[in-house]
């Protein structure tokens, strides 16, 4: 289930959800101007209310070029969640492409962080740190859709089938369609109208075809 609200609302619900996975919004996306705010604000204002069963959160983030320096995001995001009570299990890289861009990181940080006690199922997939996925994701004008490949071996390494993940930062749904593949359940939050929508289209449109198969 999407529900269409800002994730705030939907985490005062105390529902019920095994692991979290997702990319916070950037600097734009919440009307942030990062020589006025930091990051850390707007983190704050979610990450203390996280609270999975299982124990663990991973946070698929970019650093930010802008004003000719870089914003380190990720540091932002390993700060307050250990405020916040959690520890850096893991870092990963996922490389997007090997082409020169000076105007974005060609890079995302996949950080995913513990509590105790913690589960984990232990696989042999998502072993390395570094990987390379070129796929370009665009949905539907969404230009800030995730890997496929980085959810879906996010999910396998660290629930089981059957598990809840949730998304505060739902987008374009691809969290929701890792879920789907891999035998997951999902849950997410979406504030915006418009995207909830291409992630239901494209919930739909894989359900379709899971049928004709």
């Amino acid at each position: 289930m999407i529900h269409v609200e800002d994730c705030r609302e939907t985490l005062k619900r105390n529902l019920e959800y095994d692991y979290i996975l997702c990319s916070p919004p950037d600097y734009n996306e919440i009307g942030f101007n990062p020589k006025k705010k930091t990051y850390d604000q707007f983190l704050f204002t979610w990450m203390p209310m996280l609270n999975p069963k299982g124990n663990l959160v991973t946070i698929c983030i970019s650093d930010r070029k802008a004003h000719s320096t870089v914003y380190t995001k990720h540091i932002s995001c390993i700060d307050v969640m250990v405020k916040c009570g959690w520890k850096l299990k893991t870092t990963k890289i996922w490389l997007k492409s090997l082409k020169i861009n000076t105007f974005r990181l060609n890079f995302m940080y996949i950080l995913t962080f513990q509590r105790s006690p913690h589960k984990v199922n232990m696989t042999k997939e998502y072993k390395v740190d570094t990987f390379l996925d070129e796929s370009r994701y665009n949905t539907e004008g969404y230009s800030y859709g995730m890997s496929q490949k980085v959810c879906n071996l996010a999910l396998l390494e660290h629930t089981n089938e059957g598990d809840t993940v949730y998304d505060p930062f739902m987008g374009s749904g691809t969290t929701a369609l890792a879920a789907i593949k891999t035998n997951r359940k999902y849950l997410g939050s979406e504030i915006l109208q418009e995207y909830a929508d291409i992630a239901e289209n494209r919930i739909k449109v894989l359900d379709f075809t899971a049928k004709k198969e």
